[in-house]
Parts: C-alpha cells; structure tokens; sequence
C-alpha cells in the first residue's frame, strides 16, 4: 500500500522567495515538497538533519565593537600625529639670550568606514504549520527563524574578512588596499618547501612585520594560514638544517612554526590559525585570487569591526490570520584597520 505522509522536511528552504541551499549549493531541489510517497515499511527519523555551512566567529580573529553608532550611516575614526620636526631642534642655547622654544603640534586625519543597514523577513503560512505538525519532526517557525539568522550570520561573517561585494569602502580583515603586501617570503606552497626554504619562512615573517611597522610594533599575535596550506603543515614533520645536516624533528611543521613565532614575539599564547577566505578560490570574488598568510596584532586600537544594531527580530505579524511574517534587522560595517603597518598581509606568488 501507498501513501502519502505531510510535513516532511524539505531539503531547502524559501526565504523571502529565495531558496536557502547548503554552504555547496549542492542540494537537488526536485526532492522538495511536502507530499512523498513511502510504503508501510518506511520509518521516519524525528530528528532533522540541518544543512551545514562553513562558519566562523568573527571575534575570534577581529575586536568587535557592538552597539556602538546604531542608526548612523559611517564610522569615524580620528588618527593623531605628531607634527614639529626634528625633535633634537628643542635643544636650548643657553648661552643665547634671544633663544626660542621650538613649537611642536599634534594633528587628526579621520579614517571613515561606511555602515549598511540591513532588513529581510521570513515568512509562514498556518497550512505549512498544521502540515508539520502531522510529521511532529518540524518545527516550521523555528526554522524560518533560524534560517533569517543564519543569513545574517554568514553575511557578517563574509563581511570580516573579505569586505563588502558591491560597497568597495566596506572592506575587511584581509583584502583593506592600504595594507602592504609582501610578495617575496612565499615563492612557492609553503607545503612544498624543502627544510631550508621552510626555516628562511618561518624566521623571515617576524622580520618581515618588524620592518613593516618601521619598528614600532614587534609583538604580533596571530597568522592566518590558507586552510589548506594549514592541514599540510599538520601532516609533515619538520625538518632542520644544521652542519650536521638535515634532520628530522619530532614535532609537525605547524608545531614548530607556531613555536617559533611564539618565541620570536615573547608571547606563548600567539597564534596560527586555518582560514578558509586565505585561500586563492575563495578570496577570488574580491580580486586577490592569491593563497595569503595574514600577519597582525589583535587590538581593538589597531583595527575593529562595528555592528551597531545586531540581528533583532520583530513580533510576527498577519494581514489575513493565513499568512504570517517576521521580519528582522540589523547594522553592520567592515573592519576598519586604523594602523595599516601592524598588519601584513604575504602572497604566494
């Protein structure tokens, strides 16, 4: 016998008339629907198989201010410099009567990044919540809802590292065009490296930063890695070249890099970490299209990301008691890096 069973799950979602794949857009869409066939025999799971999406928090790798500028349009950030000239000029000639205070002064230069306000809404209807229910494994508001807020989670995601698609101002964590770039330390996958190569690249990225700062920042705590480039380095023991010659160590490559820049830095807690938009496929919408290592300092006085309204859903409401609608909203803005130089960002080439 056949028969039909209302409520099961589909496999993909509408949200304001657009469908919700997973992070691969590799769901069949002509599996959808709330009327499937099964025979007596079938047996129905009661709990749902979620789709899975690449996430990451972005303060985790980011400061992340939140609250502040709610209902504004950008984000200033004032710099100050010294202005006055050689400091050695205040030396005072006391042998000269007539000698006069050197005057120095302090200048601003506003730094600005845009902020975008975002708005969506999911949407119900009474049918597809009485249809559910029969099923008892779906909850269709939960997951509307769910939904919504997963769409502004990986939007804000995407936004921290990689900057907004169509508002160039809106950049983020790795591609801000002020920040330099060097295309030298990494000829090649670092994955592919003999002991030697591996050795001059492990050294010469502290050396490479402090230059970089001109000297005014030494202590840099975080390296994103490709990560790609990341699991290799988890795979392959290091190596050593010595007069000796080369020799194996007991450690992984990733154990001896992160050792390394931890001693270099005088910081035990410094960290190397995967990153997925490093890579050259997935940072390619942006126009690097490069695997890059990202070298920085994580300080709220060097760099921040604003969200001044965080996702805030509003009561549900109808016009007709069939059709129901929840929207949401929020603020959001790139990442602005105010000390470009404490940040470096490296281009296999």
């Amino acid at each position: 016998m056949i028969q039909k069973m209302e409520g099961l799950l589909k496999p993909y979602m509408s949200i304001g008339g657009k469908m919700i794949t997973n992070a691969n857009g590799d769901i069949d869409t002509e599996l959808g629907g709330f009327d499937i066939a099964i025979d007596t025999l079938t047996q129905i799971r009661k709990d749902v198989v979620e789709q899975k999406f690449f996430e990451v928090a972005p303060a985790d790798y980011v400061p992340v201010d939140v609250g502040f500028g709610a209902y504004n349009e950008e984000i200033v950030q004032n710099l100050t410099f010294q202005t006055g000239g050689d400091a050695f000029a205040g030396d005072v000639d006391m042998q000269n009567a007539s000698s006069r205070l050197v005057q120095t002064d302090v200048a601003i230069a506003p730094m600005r990044m845009p902020i975008n306000t975002w708005a969506a809404q999911t949407v119900w209807s009474i049918i597809e919540v009485a249809k559910a229910s029969v099923a008892g494994n779906w909850d269709v508001i939960s997951a509307r809802l769910a939904g919504l807020k997963k769409t502004w989670d990986l939007m804000v995601q995407e936004v921290a590292f990689l900057g907004h698609p169509r508002v160039t101002e809106m950049t983020g964590l790795i591609n801000d065009p002020e920040v330099n770039i060097n295309n030298t330390l990494i000829p090649k996958p670092v994955s592919a490296m003999n002991a030697k190569e591996f050795q001059n690249f492990s050294s010469g990225l502290i050396a490479a930063y402090v230059d970089n700062s001109q000297y005014t920042q030494d202590k840099p705590d975080m390296l994103l890695v490709p990560t790609d480039e990341y699991f290799k380095l988890v795979r392959t023991l290091a190596e050593v070249t010595t007069a000796e010659g080369t020799m194996t160590t007991p450690i992984s490559r990733l154990e001896y890099l992160r050792k390394s820049l931890a001693e270099a830095t005088r910081s035990a807690t410094f960290r190397v970490e995967p990153m997925a938009y490093c890579i050259a496929d997935k940072n390619a919408s942006r126009g690097i299209n490069k695997n890059r290592f990202v070298l920085y300092k994580k300080d709220p006085q060097s760099m921040k990301m604003t969200i001044p309204i965080d996702f805030t859903s509003l009561p549900q409401d109808t016009s007709n008691s069939m059709n129901w609608v929840q929207p949401a909203y929020g603020q959001y803005s790139g990442v602005l890096i105010a000390r470009k130089r404490e940040v470096l960002y490296f281009d296999q080439v």
